[in-house]
């Protein structure tokens, strides 16, 4: 799995389409796959876009769904700068199905450090982002590890 966060698209019909949610930051790293309508991505780039404006600028998104009742998974995502350098950070909760071996639902939460630069060229991705399957959108990982 790449180091980053992507969107690659696995199944589509006329109202909605599934992707396949991965993220990694080399230590840590998961996949879910989530139902999304047509509006979704371009919800997402809309909610980024300018990305940061400034050393405390924080963007919130979800997609999908956390509530176990219902199939497939979710991601909650919240973008910041860790400095005043504008270096970018997303915390990402991400949830997948049910996993009944173990009496509960799959899950992961971590840290992906970004470049601010790539968000632009994420959103002109989401955006371009057609319901045909395999069409994908990728946000790159910045540098080569995490600092705990």
């Amino acid at each position: 799995m790449e180091k980053g966060i992507s969107l690659e698209v696995i199944w589509s019909d006329e109202h909605m389409f599934e992707v396949l949610f991965s993220c990694s930051n080399g230590f840590f790293s998961g996949r879910a796959e989530m139902y999304l309508d047509d509006e979704t991505p371009s919800k997402f780039a809309g909610a980024l876009q300018g990305f940061p404006t400034s050393p405390s600028d924080t963007r919130e998104f979800e997609m999908g769904t956390f509530n176990p009742q219902h199939a497939d998974g979710g991601v909650r995502m919240r973008f910041y700068c860790t400095d005043s350098s504008g270096h970018a950070m997303v915390d990402v909760k991400l949830r997948g199905d049910a996993s009944l071996g173990l009496g509960e639902v799959q899950s992961v939460a971590l840290q992906v450090p970004i470049e601010a630069a790539s968000v632009d060229e994420f959103i002109r991705q989401l955006k371009g982002m057609e319901k045909s399957i395999g069409a994908s959108a990728s946000l790159r990982f910045a540098g080569n590890t995490i600092s705990g």
